[in-house]
C-alpha cells in the first residue's frame, strides 16, 4: 500500500482495485467480506429510514369535507337572533366572528379584536380591531360594522333576544379599527356578550329595523367567519333542509383544513327518516348530539362518541305563586322525597353529576359538595303530616268519584235547559247523581281511572278539604319524560297526587314559558360562559322574557345580583355566588337536580379534535378550523431529535 502511495500518489485505492482485490481472497475471507459489505449496505439504508422519520411527519392537509346531521330547523342565518335556535347558533358560529370569542380551552379570547383596554374604574372598554378582517365579499370590517350590529340589538324593534346584553351601552367609534362602549356600572360578564357575531354595515344599513327578523337577506348571510355560505336547498314546502358552507380562503386566522362542511336538518332522531338511520347509511358523517338512551343505535364502525362537560343544568322550578308551594315545609319534603343518584342513573344513565345549586363548576361561587345529597322518606313525611294529612287511597277516589258524577250531573243539566229551548219534546226533568245516563256514568269511571295512580297508596288533603295536587310541566323530549315519571313516582311515595304534562319543544317558550301557567317546572337551563344569575333569580325576571322560573322573590338574593354585576371582578363575585347559592339551597325556590354531559359524534377519521367541556352546544366547533381528514408529508428540519 506504501508502495502504491508512492508510485501513483494517491492515498486510498480506486474502485476498481478494491473489485479486484475480492480475488486474492480465500474463500473464508470472501464470506466475511460480503457478509461486511451486505451489513453495511442495511445499516446505511435503515439509517436513511430513520433520519427521515425524525424530519419527515405526517401534517394537516387542506381537503376532505364533513356533514352533520342536526335535528332542528334553522328560518333565518343571522347572530342577532340565532340564540333562538341551537341549530341556527351552530350555522352563525362558522359563518360569523365576535370581538370575543370562546376557544378549544374554553377561554375568552379575542377575535376580530387585536386587543382591549379597560378603564380603571372598569366602565369604559376600548377595543382595536384587527386591519385583515374581511367580509365573504372581499369588503374589509371596520369599526362602523361592530358600531351598527351593537346598536340595531340596542333598538327594540329589532326584536333581537340579545336587547338585555347591551341595553344602557354606550358605542362610539373612534377610528376605523378602535370602538369604545361605555358602561353606566361595572359589568365584569361584558366581555361574554361581545362574543355575538357582527353582521355587515354595508348589506343591513337600508334594511327597516321593523323587518330585520323576517327580509330575505337572513338566508344570504355575509360574515366573517372560517366558512361562507355555498348553497341552501329547501324542500317543497320551503323547509331547509341542508346547508352546505365552504371554506373561506380569506379568513383572518388560520383558514380552516376542511374545504366543506354541510348540516343537513331532520325532524328526529329515531325511525327511518331520522338523523341515526341517515348516519348508519352514511348519508351524515356526524350527529350535533345523541340522546343517552339512543347511543347504543348510532354504534358502528367508523364513527366516535365525543362526551363533554355542558354548562346547563337540569332542576324543579317551584312556582311560588302556587298555594302549597309558598310553605317552606312542603319545598322540603317534595326535595327530601327525590333520590337524585337513582334518578341520574335510572333516568340518564349516569351521564352526568348531581348538583344541589345553580353554580357549576368552572364558574365564580362554585363549591364542590363533599355530601351525599340527602334522601329521606321518612323526613319528608314527618314534613307534610302537619299541613296534610294522609287520607287512604279509597277515600281518595270515593271522594274524586263523587266530584266527577257532581260536574257530569251539572254538565247533563245545562244541556237538557240548552235542548229545551228549542225543541218542546225534550224533558226537562233534572238529572241527579244517581239518574244519571249509564253511558255518562261508563265515562265518569274511565276518567276516574286514568287520574288515579294504582301505585299511590294514600294521598293527603289539607285541613280546609284541598288534596295536595302538583302539576308537572316539560319539554316532551324522552330524556325529560323519563325524569319526569321518576319524580312523579318519588312525590307518590309522601302522598303527593302529581300530574304530568308535556309540551312539544316547538311550543314551550310560547306556552308554558311565557304564561308560567305551571305548579312545577322541569327545565334544563343552559348558563353559557357568562357567570351572571341576574337574569334566573332576581325579582325584576318574574314575568316573560326573564327567566326567573319559579318567581322567586327576595329582597337579599336582588341585592346580592346587582353586587355581583357591579364586582370589579371575577374573584370579588366570588363571595356574592357562594352566598346566593347558600340563600337559594334554604329557600328552595327550585330543586337542582344533575348537570348532563354533552355527546356529539364523529367520524373517526377527524382529526384534530380536542374538547373537554362547552358553555353552548356550537361550543363544539371551538377548534373547526384545526379539524381535518386529509394529511400529507412535510419536512421538519428544526425538529429536536430526542436524546437517546
Amino acid at each position: 500500500m506504501t508502495l502504491l502511495r508512492r508510485v501513483s500518489g494517491i492515498r486510498f485505492p480506486s474502485f476498481r482495485q478494491i473489485r479486484h482485490t475480492i480475488h486474492m481472497c480465500s474463500s473464508h475471507e470472501k464470506k466475511l467480506y460480503t457478509i461486511g459489505v451486505t451489513g453495511m449496505v442495511v445499516s446505511l439504508f435503515w439509517g436513511a429510514i430513520l433520519g427521515l422519520s425524525l424530519f419527515r411527519v405526517q401534517v394537516p392537509a387542506v381537503g376532505g369535507s364533513y356533514v352533520e346531521g342536526v335535528v332542528g330547523t334553522v328560518q333565518r342565518l343571522n347572530p342577532l337572533y340565532a340564540p333562538l335556535s341551537d341549530a341556527e347558533m351552530d350555522v352563525s358560529r362558522l359563518l360569523f366572528s365576535g370581538l370575543m370569542r370562546i376557544d378549544s380551552k374554553g377561554r375568552l379570547v379575542p377575535d376580530i379584536a387585536a386587543n382591549y383596554t379597560l378603564s380603571e374604574d372598569k366602565k369604559l372598554y376600548t377595543f382595536t380591531l384587527r386591519t385583515d378582517v374581511l367580509w365573504h365579499d372581499g369588503e374589509p370590517l371596520t369599526a362602523k360594522d361592530v358600531a351598527y350590529t351593537i346598536e340595531t340589538i340596542q333598538r327594540p324593534e329589532s326584536a333581537s333576544p340579545l336587547l338585555m346584553s347591551f341595553q344602557g351601552v354606550v358605542v362610539t367609534v373612534v377610528d376605523d379599527h378602535t370602538i369604545t362602549f361605555a358602561l353606566s356600572e361595572p359589568f365584569p360578564a361584558f366581555l361574554n356578550a361581545l362574543t355575538v357575531g357582527i353582521i355587515p354595515e354595508h348589506i343591513w344599513s337600508d334594511t327597516a329595523l321593523a323587518t330585520l327578523p323576517i327580509v330575505q337577506k337572513n338566508l344570504q348571510p355575509v360574515g366573517t367567519g372560517p366558512f361562507a355560505l355555498d348553497t341552501l336547498v329547501k324542500d317543497e314546502n320551503g323547509i331547509i333542509t341542508r346547508i352546505n358552507l365552504k371554506r373561506f380562503d380569506e379568513y383572518y386566522r388560520q383558514p380552516p383544513f376542511l374545504k366543506e362542511l354541510s348540516f343537513v336538518f331532520f325532524s328526529d332522531y329515531d325511525g327511518d327518516g331520522g338523523a341515526i338511520a341517515a348516519l348508519r347509511q352514511g348519508h351524515v358523517d356526524g350527529l350535533h348530539a345523541i340522546p343517552n338512551e339512543l347511543k347504543d343505535k348510532v354504534a358502528r364502525r367508523g364513527i366516535e362518541l365525543h362526551t363533554l362537560q355542558f354548562s346547563q343544568y337540569t332542576a324543579l322550578f317551584l312556582n311560588q305563586q302556587h298555594p302549597a308551594l309558598k310553605q317552606s315545609a312542603v319545598r322540603d319534603a317534595l326535595s327530601l322525597a327525590i333520590d337524585k343518584e337513582r334518578l341520574l342513573k335510572e333516568a340518564i344513565d349516569g351521564n352526568g353529576f348531581i348538583i344541589d345549586g345553580p353554580i357549576l363548576p368552572g364558574f365564580p361561587g362554585y363549591v364542590e359538595s363533599t355530601t351525599t345529597p340527602v334522601f329521606s322518606l321518612e323526613q319528608a313525611n314527618t314534613l307534610l303530616d302537619a299541613a296534610y294529612p294522609r287520607i287512604t287511597a279509597e277515600s281518595y277516589v270515593a271522594q274524586r268519584r263523587e266530584e266527577l258524577l257532581a260536574a257530569a250531573v251539572v254538565s247533563a243539566n245545562t244541556n237538557i235547559y240548552t235542548a229545551s229551548d228549542t225543541s218542546s219534546t225534550v224533558s226537562t226533568t233534572p238529572f241527579t247523581t244517581s239518574t244519571l245516563p249509564s253511558d255518562i256514568v261508563a265515562s265518569v269511571d274511565a276518567q276516574l281511572q286514568a287520574d288515579i295512580s294504582e301505585a299511590q297508596t294514600f294521598y293527603r288533603k289539607s285541613k280546609s278539604g284541598e288534596v295536595l295536587h302538583l302539576s308537572i310541566v316539560t319539554v316532551d323530549t324522552s330524556e325529560y319524560r323519563a325524569v319526569a315519571q321518576r319524580i312523579s313516582g318519588f312525590w307518590q311515595e309522601i302522598g303527593v297526587k302529581t300530574e304530568l304534562s308535556f309540551v312539544p319543544a316547538k311550543d314551550f317558550s310560547r306556552t308554558a314559558l311565557r304564561s308560567r301557567a305551571y305548579d312545577v317546572l322541569l327545565y334544563g337551563v343552559v348558563l353559557g360562559s357568562d357567570p351572571d344569575q341576574f337574569a334566573f333569580w332576581h325579582s325584576s325576571q318574574v314575568a316573560h322574557p326573564g327567566l326567573n322560573l319559579s318567581q322567586y322573590t327576595n329582597a337579599s338574593v336582588d341585592a346580592l345580583l346587582l353586587q355581583a354585576r357591579a364586582a370589579s371582578d371575577l374573584t370579588a363575585q366570588e363571595p356574592l355566588y357562594q352566598k346566593l347559592a347558600e340563600t337559594l339551597k334554604k329557600d328552595k325556590p327550585a330543586i337542582f337536580l344533575y348537570s348532563p354531559t354533552y355527546t356529539y359524534v364523529l367520524p373517526s377519521n377527524m382529526q384534530g379534535t380536542s374538547l373537554s367541556r362547552i358553555f353552548v352546544p356550537s361550543d363544539r366547533f371551538a377548534g373547526v378550523i384545526h379539524w381535518y381528514t386529509k394529511t400529507e408529508g412535510s419536512w421538519q428540519w428544526k425538529k429536536d431529535i430526542p436524546s437517546q
